[in-house]
């Protein structure tokens, strides 16, 4: 072989090779810019039965009907902590968008109150969903008809009444205290791991009365198994118009919870838009409206990551003003 078709040889080999690498290249970007190529884990921080185990299952549930996800969500209840240990795990999958989790209020309390090691600086926030409240509940047969009638009688014995909940630092607990404080009264709270065991404490007469979401409460209610005393809402829900508010019986409390979802920190601007995107077609389905919201007097409002992100700075303040920090 002369010395000419040597170098001939030599560079057509050398722009095989670089055709080689551009073309691994491109591959390689065009595998990372496609998301989600998985299954994503949707984590609730909660038992199942609760508002945050009702919300993500029914979120599941509209996604896949609808196909608007080209990935499945997967439900994952990781209880404990009052909701620390499913924010916790959250967190450390940082930069990994295939880890989701839905928001309470033990996101924006715990940390505040010292019970979480994570706040919602270590999250990338995905999108609002609704805004929730909390019915005061006691069984059918209970002696009590109205809020006044517990004050009273919690005036009368101290630390006698119980009252069940989710955890010392859920929406429920941090009402529970306001309510003593503004009313001048001690109760008893008793903790539990989801809405769903504190209503079957309630109905096992474990417990006298408890604060839950009205979806919790919702299938008793029309049940004639328990009665709903007072909406800590601003006003009546539509769905209850004969229950009175906090306000109308002389307890000046409001109170309700955004719900949402976030991501662990640092994931790709792709995967924001594209999960951001999912929830908004979610948030305009009929299914959301129809058997989420509506069913479980729960108020809509969709939030994209940026507007939900100045919701989550907001949210956090008005606890700290709430819980005096």
């Amino acid at each position: 072989m002369n010395k000419r078709c040597f170098k001939l040889i030599a560079a057509l080999a050398v722009i095989a090779l670089l055709g080689a690498l551009v073309a691994g290249c491109g591959g390689n970007t065009k595998k990372a810019a496609t998301y989600p190529d998985r299954s994503i884990e949707l984590v609730v921080p909660f038992s199942a039965g609760g508002g945050s185990d009702i919300m993500a299952r029914t979120l599941v549930k509209v996604i896949m009907d609808n196909k608007l996800s080209t990935q499945p969500l997967v439900v994952n209840n990781k209880p404990g902590g009052s909701g620390s240990i499913g924010y916790a795990y959250t967190a450390e999958k940082k930069g990994d968008p295939y880890t989701i989790a839905s928001v309470s209020s033990s996101f924006y309390t715990g940390p505040i109150m010292g019970k979480s090691p994570v706040s919602y600086k270590d999250f990338t926030p995905i999108a609002g969903l609704a805004m929730d409240t909390l019915l005061l509940v006691v069984r059918e047969d209970s002696k009590y008809k109205n809020v006044q009638e517990v004050i009273e009688d919690a005036k009368a014995r101290p630390k006698a009444i119980s009252v069940g909940g989710t955890s010392g630092t859920s929406d429920d607990a941090v009402i529970f205290s306001a309510m003593q404080k503004k009313t001048g009264i001690e109760m008893k709270y008793v903790p539990y791991n989801s809405g769903g065991e504190v209503m079957t404490s309630l109905l096992g007469g474990h417990v006298d009365i408890v604060w839950v979401n009205p979806g919790e409460a919702l299938g008793h209610l029309q049940g004639k198994k328990v009665r709903a005393l007072a909406v800590a809402s601003k006003e009546r829900l539509s769905s209850l118009p004969d229950v009175p508010t906090l306000k109308e019986q002389k307890v000046d409390l409001v109170l309700a919870q955004f719900r949402g979802i976030v991501a662990p920190k640092d994931i790709s601007p792709e995967a924001v838009a594209y999960l951001e995107g999912v929830f908004k077609k979610v948030a305009e389905t009929p299914g959301w409206k129809d058997d989420y919201l509506k069913r479980n007097m729960v108020e809509g409002r969709f939030m994209n990551s940026k507007e939900f992100a100045q919701a989550l700075v907001d949210t956090t303040k008005m606890y700290e003003e709430f819980l005096g920090k």
